[in-house]
């Protein structure tokens, strides 16, 4: 792909006549005269008497052909393509330099109109220096370039050169550069180098950056160029500089004196420097080779250039550490937390005065009556007495509530009203938290009902992008725990000073037993947060912790081993006013329904789903592992139609009241939902469920708003109707729906897990636990005797664990690790926060989850959360997998990208059985290039042409799969996964960025496709493609010999046979074009004792393996690259050698890539974040000011118009020289 014209100094007629021309030039820059791809800036022309004069003749394009028109006749026509090249050509053979161009706007003798003359000095010894005229920069410059070209064909100097100069540079005999120390240690440029490459590293500045200026002699009316400026900032500080004749002196001399200042000043970092080993040889590989044209070289600096000179690099997030050469220390700001405002001790006495009032009105207001007996009768109110002791003379308590206690509406309002009692209502604020939004609504609404107020007087809510928040001083709030979590991390900024937690009397934390990573972190923070509140003598704040189902030992100890509490954590044990509830199990459903007509649902029996379904259940006893279930990915398909036959069976035999329930997810919701309404058609117990007469269904799942799912405590317009509430996990717990009799419970749960092998998080259904089945069944006795029916057999029950496994030891680490880095929370490191958590994770896996996120650049050099960890957190991969998907979307790519990440987290699709692997093999190979080889690409190959056969004819499809020995199950996993992952991007607010492209015409459509042409420009750059694998593997390896390969931690290994890059699948090697020291991205190994070499012992192999260019692996798979005394050393074991000039742009144009993809997510973050949401605890006690962390230290904004142009257009030069990087190494961009 090209970029834009402006953009690309080889462009002239268009992307295809760019990749048959090799040579550039570099354009001079002077003022606001700098030329750049991301802004294109012009001299103003002003007044004609200002403009310089250029002398005759006039060197037009037209005037240059028809001046030498006889000579050009004459011409090769490759010379005439490529005059630049040319020219270039000629001066590197003669002086081993570059030719250099100078640009001005003037005028002709005696007129008016701007005219731009570009000179180009070919050869100082003969004489030889071309000029050129054109009404713009570039037509001037194609001008001059022609013309030099016509000056050496005149003199015969194109195919015969003059001898080389004398003097001119060559790495052979020229003098090379150094500087001295103040004590005299000479440096050279090779060491000058590496040192500031190591002190950048050792300081985390990140890359030097270096700028080249062209320097003119503003004594002369003319402007003549004087010289070249090149000046290197650390970390955004100027350091070194140097004005020389050219701009590789120019650069050379600066280093040199960067190194030198530096070696100066920071004396200890340069002894530092000196000790390190020169010859840790044997940890890493041989050196490879990068070896590119003059021409290549050219691309790379006015690539880098017009990069850095971008609005995107310039408002980049500033995530390496700041550097000043003579620097003080200032001593930090403190960070002020704006608490709520105190009250007076008289305005206390008039509030909890007033609440008095309103309590003894409360008592004797007849309109309430009903509601007070109610709660006097609940057994929490009985044992009011016991809770309010308890509480009161104990920091930590445990509340063991069974279902139907009242424990989570009537614990807070016994403490509150204790309090008013005590005449210090408005000292008592309370924080409850809930585990769902729905909950913490529902609850703080009913409360205030029967407290007879609005909501919003004493109780209110505060959820994420919805609050209705209760007067401050003697409250009871109602929150999720992730909302208080964050909240939480403002005191522990400053516990010393005035916080939001002074004013906060007790903190209830209902449904402790829902262990996901909230709870555990919540629990760690809170722990700590009050163990340091009670070393610096603060208010102290009662924490109780509330469950029907939670083993109390585990948090008992959890708390007694802290200095929170000097004595044993007391245990409250309320036993509930629960109704008794019959249990039937699967065996019982089957008996009673398997012989009803088939117009009454007997139909179901001959579905597949539930014939398969009751055979495992009942036969063989739900299965044949032994031991706990809870683990167990449960893959067979839900039997939907028993599902719906058992409501419909439950509403025919009662009259009255109203049916729950359990489904695993959103999917299994809606097929439910559909067969209900279906049930003319598909009969079920004569009822028909589509009537709203008789029926109302309600969905409840986190993805339904909450307005609608509140309306499931609304009261009926009938009351006939009959209720089925279709459910997640999400109405186990705290909500109370009114009128539950019966309940339906199909016993499993979706959750989320990590497949290391795969690198995928995904969403699977698994077992619950029997602690969540007794929960369930609670449900259905809160309000009289009720029924429940649990779709598994009894023995299958019984084999059930009593809990779930916890989140904390389930999930990929490295997500857990930014979802505490997000937090933000100060003075606790990640390890701190795991190891204080209630069940820790193992050390050994939490710092390659750090590391692993350093290396991505998920985390910056403070191990703070970067723009591209924030949306990573948004993805449900793993982040190396997550970052390709980013990396396809901005670099328009991404139909194939996610096809790719969905196939990296997939089985290869590929069978070969045993007797047939000749055969599969070749079929397999017959998928891959011939001249490029890599297995993802061969499956995305084999994939794409799946998924167009299967959206035309799924008969098709099915004789495809089979003629190609294909998995159809792994092609729609595939599938699925991708589709997952492009909702994902959407929701993240990825795709909303690069929509907004200038080679497409916006276009009005309700919904956006992976496929949409906008968003793959670059779709079929296979250079790019290979580019984005190697984003995607953290895993590398060089080709040491013709079969062994080494990585950064085996020193032999090969590639295993399954693999199309083996030798087994490459018969013909002389095939193949050559290249020194192969690089290969892989994303397993296996071992295989069984098997030994010469070298011995066990062997390596690497499987899933895709051939990666120095370039890509440099640009796009390398974490860290430094310069070295003999080129760049990538990671700390893979040297790359070559031209240094070469390696160093390769080096710079990486860091300012990295730096702008870093500003577009940050843009993309920001404009995510601003969705609707409402003002977090204004007025209240929740109410601190500082609710972005992140703002105080970054303002961040949205990416501008300009910024997503200059994404466009510098991901589109980075393909292009991608492209023409595989053309020269190979012949063809692959």
């Amino acid at each position: 792909m090209s970029c834009d014209p402006a953009f690309n100094a080889f462009d002239s007629k268009g992307p295809q006549y760019n990749r048959s021309r090799s040579r550039g030039f570099e354009r001079a820059s002077h003022g606001r005269g700098r030329h750049s791809c991301f802004s294109k800036r012009r001299l103003s022309t002003g007044r004609a008497s200002e403009l310089h004069i250029h002398p005759y003749p006039i060197q037009t394009l037209d005037e240059i052909k028809a001046r030498y028109s006889d000579l050009l006749s004459t011409a090769k026509l490759q010379w005439l393509d490529n005059p630049k090249n040319v020219i270039f050509s000629y001066k590197h053979s003669r002086f081993g330099s570059y030719p250099e161009s100078v640009t001005l706007e003037g005028r002709y003798p005696g007129g008016n109109k701007p005219v731009f003359r570009s000179t180009i000095a070919i050869d100082d010894d003969l004489g030889i220096v071309a000029t050129g005229d054109g009404t713009s920069r570039k037509e001037a410059e194609k001008a001059a370039a022609l013309h030099g070209m016509i000056l050496l064909l005149e003199k015969d100097y194109i195919l015969h050169p003059p001898p080389r100069a004398s003097n001119s540079i060559t790495k052979v005999n020229a003098k090379v550069p150094v500087a001295a120390l103040s004590d005299g240690t000479e440096v050279t440029l090779e060491q000058a180098r590496e040192f500031i490459d190591y002190f950048c590293h050792e300081g985390r500045f990140g890359s030097p950056d270096v700028k080249v200026d062209a320097v003119y002699n503003t004594k002369s009316y003319r402007a003549q160029l004087y010289g070249w400026k090149a000046v290197i900032s650390i970390s955004g500080t100027p350091v070194g500089e140097s004005i020389e004749s050219s701009k590789k002196a120019a650069q050379n001399t600066a280093c040199l004196n960067t190194a030198t200042i530096l070696a100066n000043e920071y004396r200890d970092v340069w002894d530092q420097y000196l000790q390190v080993p020169k010859s840790k040889l044997a940890g890493k590989a041989p050196p490879v080779k990068f070896r590119v044209s003059s021409a290549f070289e050219e691309k790379i600096r006015h690539l880098y250039d017009a990069m850095r000179d971008s609005e995107l690099y310039s408002n980049r997030p500033r995530i390496t550490a700041a550097f000043s050469l003579r620097s003080s220390v200032a001593a930090p700001k403190r960070n002020s937390i704006q608490a709520q405002r105190t009250m007076s001790e008289e305005q206390h006495e008039e509030k909890s005065n007033q609440m008095l009032e309103n309590l003894n009105a409360y008592q004797l207001d007849e309109r309430v009556e009903p509601m007070r007996l109610f709660r006097q009768a609940l057994p929490v109110s009985q044992h009011a007495g016991d809770i309010l002791v308890k509480i009161e003379r104990n920091p930590v308590t445990i509340c063991m509530a069974s279902t139907g206690s009242g424990k989570t509406t009537q614990v807070p309002q016994l403490l509150l009203d204790d309090f008013i009692l005590r005449k210090q209502g408005s000292r008592c604020n309370i924080i409850c938290t809930q585990p769902r939004r729905i909950a913490a609504i529902s609850v703080a609404e009913r409360i205030a009902k029967e407290r007879g107020e609005a909501l919003g007087d004493t109780v209110g809510y505060q959820v994420r992008f919805q609050s209705h928040l209760p007067k401050p001083h003697g409250s009871i709030l109602f929150c999720t725990t992730g909302v208080l979590l964050m909240r939480l991390q403002t005191a522990l900024k400053d516990i010393s000073g005035n916080s939001f937690l002074d004013n906060v009397s007790h903190i209830l934390m209902d449904e402790v037993h829902e262990r996901d990573i909230e709870t555990d972190l919540f629990l760690a923070v809170i722990r700590r947060v009050l163990q340091e509140r009670k070393r610096r003598g603060c208010p102290e704040i009662k924490l109780v912790l509330m469950s029907a189902t939670v083993d109390p030992k585990l948090f008992k100890d959890y708390f007694e081993e802290s200095s929170l509490t000097t004595r044993p954590v007391p245990v409250v044990n309320i036993p509930g006013r629960s109704f008794p509830v019959r249990k039937f199990y699967l065996e019982d459903i089957v008996s009673r329904l398997r012989r009803i007509p088939e117009r009454q649902g007997g139909w179901i029996w001959r579905e597949h789903s539930v014939q398969q379904y009751v055979h495992r259940e009942i036969v063989e006893k739900g299965g044949t592992m032994g031991g706990s279930d809870n683990d167990a990915v449960d893959n067979i398909d839900m039997p939907y139609p028993l599902v719906a036959l058992v409501i419909a069976d439950v509403i025919s035999r009662s009259t009255d009241g109203h049916v729950l329930v359990f489904l695993p997810g959103w999917e299994e919701i809606k097929a439910v939902h559909q067969l209900l309404l279906s049930s003319k058609q598909m009969p079920m117990k004569g009822l028909d469920f589509d009537d709203q007469s008789k029926f109302e269904i309600h969905l409840l799942h986190s993805s339904v708003p909450v307005s609608d799912q509140q309306a499931v405590f609304e009261p009926l317009r009938d009351p006939m109707i009959r209720r089925i509430i279709l459910s997640t996990n999400i109405a186990e717990t705290s909500v109370t729906i009114p009128d539950v009799v019966y309940v339906v419970d199909t016993g499993r749960v979706k959750e989320k897990r990590f497949d290391p092998e795969h690198h995928l998080s995904s969403l699977v259904m698994t077992w619950v636990g029997r602690s969540n089945l007794n929960q369930r069944a609670g449900r259905a006795g809160r309000h009289r005797p009720g029924e429940y029916y649990g779709l598994l057999s009894e023995t299958h029950h019984d084999r059930l664990g009593m809990h779930q496994t916890v989140e904390m030891k389930r999930m990929d680490l490295s997500n857990v690790v930014m979802h505490i880095k997000a937090l933000h929370l100060p003075g606790m490191e990640v390890e701190d926060v795991l190891a204080s958590t209630i069940e820790p994770p193992a050390p050994e896996r939490v710092k390659p989850a750090l590391e692993n996120l350093e290396r991505i650049g998920a985390l910056d050099y403070h191990s703070n959360l970067t723009a591209l960890g924030q949306v990573l957190l948004q993805l449900p991969v793993d982040v190396y997998i997550g970052k390709m998907c980013l990396f396809g979307a901005l670099f328009r790519c991404l139909d194939p990208a996610l096809s790719l990440a969905a196939i990296l987290t997939n089985r290869d699709p590929f069978v070969s059985p045993v007797y047939q692997r000749q055969e599969a093999r070749v079929i397999k190979n017959s998928w891959c290039s011939t001249s490029f080889r890599s297995d993802p690409l061969c499956i995305l190959n084999a994939y794409e042409e799946w998924s167009k056969l299967q959206r035309i004819d799924p008969n098709r499809a099915n004789r495809f799969t089979y003629k190609n020995m294909l998995s159809r199950t792994t092609l729609f996993q595939i599938q699925q996964v991708k589709e997952n992952l492009f909702t994902s991007l959407v929701k993240a607010n990825v795709i909303q960025v690069i929509k907004n492209s200038r080679t497409f015409m916006p276009r009005y459509r309700k919904r956006v496709r992976e496929t949409d042409p906008e968003f793959n420009v670059n779709a079929h750059s296979t250079s790019l493609l290979s580019a984005l694998i190697a984003v995607s593997s953290p895993h590398f390896a060089v080709r040491i010999s013709q079969n062994v390969y080494r990585t950064a931690q085996d020193k032999s290994c090969f590639i295993h046979a399954s693999s199309v890059c083996s030798a087994k699948f490459q018969p013909d090697k002389s095939k193949l074009p050559f290249v020194d020291r192969d690089i290969y991205a892989f994303s397993e190994k296996v071992h295989s004792a069984g098997q030994s070499t010469t070298l011995g012992g066990a062997t390596t192999f690497m499987r899933t393996c895709t051939h990666i260019d120095p370039l890509s692996y440099m640009l796009f798979g390398a974490s860290e690259v430094q310069a070295s005394s003999n080129g760049l050393e990538c990671d700390a074991w893979l040297p790359l050698t070559g031209d240094y000039d070469a390696l160093d742009g390769v080096e710079r144009i990486k860091a300012v890539m990295d730096a702008c993809l870093l500003r577009v997510l940050e843009g993309i973050r920001c404009s995510h974040a601003r969705a609707p949401s409402s003002k977090l605890y204004e007025s209240h006690a929740l109410s601190d000011h500082d609710d972005d962390p992140d703002s105080a230290t970054h303002p961040i904004r949205p990416l501008s118009v300009n910024e997503e142009r200059e994404l466009e257009t510098f991901t589109a030069g980075i393909v292009d020289m991608l492209d023409h990087y595989k053309m020269e190494c190979y012949g063809s961009p692959m």
